[in-house]
């Protein structure tokens, strides 16, 4: 724990408590438990703990645990040290004991072999793509078959539109069948008012007036 007395810390209160507007602040900690680098203190020095009774299950079940874990570890060391004798036995066969004649005779036949495994994969990769490329060649063809349908459709469509056209466009009022057309309008006038009852009948024209079917009052 930080005490008053002492100077520097004296000092730095001095200068804050003068200083306008400090915002400093200064925190005291104290340890909750005695830090591990202190000595055993002088009162707990030759105390002896006193151990906890254990009972007898519990010192079953801890020595059958223990004796699983040794059982175990026995096994693994012993085959480790198995296997690393497997490894010495045939590292020093495979390539200490061989002359460098049967190594060269060891390579042809490892490099014959890597041919081999080489040449069923190309097989194997060649079936793979002929595959791939037919399947392939069918999507594309059943594209280009749907691709022509709509476009068979659509041209349809727009000869039907076309004809459409055409045939409306005969009744279309052009520059030199204007005057015509504007002598048969005056000549041939449509009235498209019309007129509805209470019975629902219509009356068309401008000028028609519904009948009245109630009889009159005297």
């Amino acid at each position: 724990m930080l005490r008053l007395h002492n100077p520097i810390l004296f000092q730095y209160l001095n200068v804050a408590n003068k200083t306008v507007g400090n915002s400093c602040g200064l925190e005291f900690v104290r340890w909750r438990r005695k830090p591990r680098w202190l000595p055993v203190a002088k009162s707990k020095m030759f105390r002896v703990p006193e151990r906890k009774p254990q009972s007898l299950e519990e010192k079953k079940e801890l020595l059958r645990l223990h004796n699983n874990y040794r059982t175990q570890m026995r096994s693994i060391r012993q085959y480790l040290r198995e296997e690393n004798q497997r490894i010495a036995e045939t590292t020093t066969m495979d390539h200490i004991a061989l002359t460098p004649k049967e190594e060269e005779e060891e390579f042809n036949r490892c490099l014959q072999e890597n041919e081999k495994w080489n040449h069923e994969i190309s097989k194997i990769r060649e079936l793979r793509l002929a595959k791939e490329r037919e399947a392939t060649k069918a999507y594309v063809q059943e594209k280009l078959r749907l691709a022509e349908e709509r476009e068979e459709k659509q041209m349809q469509r727009i000869e039907s539109l076309v004809k459409k056209e055409k045939e409306l466009s005969k009744t279309f009022i052009t520059h030199e069948k204007l005057d015509e057309a504007i002598e048969h309008a005056l000549a041939n006038p449509v009235d498209y008012n019309f007129a509805l009852d209470l019975q629902g009948n219509m009356y068309r024209g401008r000028f028609n007036v519904p009948v009245s079917t109630e009889p009159a009052q005297k």
